[in-house]
């Protein structure tokens, strides 16, 4: 499974032969590779959704907006959701997480969904204006600003933030646990778009 931000799609290819088997097209880019299991594959676009779709035939199971509303703005002179889905998807125990908004002024979004139903098991949008000391060692209201790949552990999701430290949740209730992208222990751009 091949995701593409130039095509904005996921493409299933044959993987002794390299044929193509099949096609999905996202309304936006899709930036993170997807995951797979179970029958099924998920993942997200830059138009601010979560997809589902059947790993064989290409078709959508099921799909969920990350953000309150499908307002778009420009970005990467193009159109794209307000709150962009580029944090996750990660699978674990039965619950696909991912995340959608980029600008924590605006709200972000971090959900946890029922792999096989979509229906949402928490959401939490309120870790994204805090008081806290910046990347720049300042403090600003700001807050998680999820791009890049999630990591779930037994107890934790932790939610990449670009060039700062990931962010750390309850895996089970969507507690927010802590972001200190101020802390300079291992330097000043420690960060990433992935997590182990």
């Amino acid at each position: 499974f091949v995701p593409s931000m130039i095509r904005d799609s996921l493409t299933a290819y044959d993987t002794k032969t390299g044929s193509e088997l099949w096609r999905f097209y996202a309304d936006g880019p899709v930036r993170l590779a997807p995951v797979a299991a179970r029958g099924k594959v998920y993942f997200a676009s830059d138009d601010g959704y979560l997809y589902c779709l059947g790993a064989a035939s290409g078709r959508l199971v099921w799909k969920f907006r990350g953000g309150p509303s499908d307002s778009k703005v420009l970005g990467n002179d193009r159109l794209i959701s307000m709150w962009p889905a580029r944090g996750g998807p990660v699978l674990r125990d039965g619950t696909i997480y991912f995340t959608a908004g980029i600008w924590p002024f605006m709200g972000t979004f971090i959900h946890a969904l029922d792999a096989e139903t979509g229906t949402v098991v928490w959401t939490n949008s309120g870790s994204g204006s805090d008081y806290i000391v910046q990347l720049h060692n300042s403090p600003a209201f700001a807050g998680v600003s999820p791009q890049g790949y999630l990591a779930a552990s037994q107890d934790v999701l932790l939610v990449s933030g670009g060039r700062t430290v990931p962010a750390a949740y309850d895996r089970k209730t969507g507690k927010f646990l802590y972001f200190q992208p101020g802390r300079r222990e291992f330097g000043k751009a420690v960060g990433g778009y992935d997590v182990m």
